[in-house]
């Protein structure tokens, strides 16, 4: 008996209809009825009364349901089982990560995660969101964080958010202020910092429709935070940097207040291995601060 079957036969038996219960699994309702007929003669009586209604049990389909309800169980349990000897304890884990999470967040939750899972390997990527999605697309890595995902051929997992600040040199004329209102970034020199953050600031932008005075373009978000430090402009960086950067200028608050999502993305369609998914989970639990998303 096949154990997929057996899978339509209940879900026909729970929507009451073979068409209903054809659309929802990806046959065609012929198709279906095909695959009902031959359990139904393998068995040697009908499981189902067909009407113009649907579909119910028959006396023997009845009485067959609670073992097949049994098999599928039992083979779901089997199937666990097994990804659980294949996947969990052992398997490798590629991940994609852009720099600032890598560094302030990610040693720590590989840390625990290696603590519970000491047989799986980490073998962690780190580049700007544009690379780590091409790394998806191609099957380099099997996850990513990213901040959003632009291709439709990912499923992205909002996670958490980290802030966008004002980065302003020491004796700025608004360096002294609670916040910078976003407005005012017209009027100041601006550095465009590395690839990856300057999509969160592009977004930022165009919401406020606004066109910066740009002096300086770097390639990366370490080097904007220094040229600011010497003066040389003032730029947005994500609370995660100035974190790891240190004293570097003057940090303020944006007005209003902007932020960027941080969450995982998968290749759309693809299975996801054991030991990702683990990973994947693991992750979530530790940085997870949205809900309802």
């Amino acid at each position: 008996m096949n154990i997929d079957n057996c899978r339509l036969f209940l879900r026909a038996v729970t929507l009451g209809s073979l068409t209903a219960a054809a659309e929802q699994s990806g046959y065609t309702q012929s198709a279906l009825s095909h695959i009902i007929a031959s359990m139904e003669k393998e068995f040697g009586f009908r499981l189902f009364a067909r009407s113009k209604t649907g579909v119910t049990l028959t006396q023997e389909g009845e009485r067959m349901l609670p073992y097949i309800k049994d098999a599928v169980n039992r083979m779901d349990i089997m199937l666990d089982e097994a990804l659980e000897i294949k996947g969990l304890k052992s398997g490798r884990v590629r991940i994609g990560a852009f720099s600032s999470l890598a560094i302030m967040r990610l040693p720590e939750i590989i840390r625990e995660f290696n603590a519970l899972h000491p047989n799986i390997d980490i073998d962690l990527r780190v580049d700007t969101y544009r690379t780590i999605e091409e790394w998806l697309l191609s099957g380099e890595v099997d996850c990513g964080f990213l901040s959003d995902a632009t291709a439709k051929e990912l499923e992205f997992k909002p996670l958490t958010e980290d802030r966008l600040l004002a980065l302003l040199p020491e004796g700025h004329p608004l360096a002294d202020g609670a916040s910078l209102p976003v407005s005012k970034i017209k009027n100041i020199d601006f550095i465009v910092p590395g690839e990856g953050t300057n999509y969160d600031i592009g977004r930022l932008f165009r919401e406020a429709n606004i066109d910066p005075r740009v002096r300086f373009a770097v390639s990366d978000d370490y080097a904007a935070a220094a040229m600011v430090r010497q003066g040389l402009g003032m730029t947005i960086l994500p609370e995660l940097i100035i974190e790891g950067i240190g004293e570097m200028g003057r940090t303020l608050e944006l007005e209003p207040q902007k932020r960027r999502v941080i969450g995982l993305a998968v290749r759309r369609g693809t299975t996801i291995a054991p030991a990702c998914r683990a990973f994947m989970d693991f992750a979530e639990s530790a940085l997870c601060t949205i809900t309802d998303k």
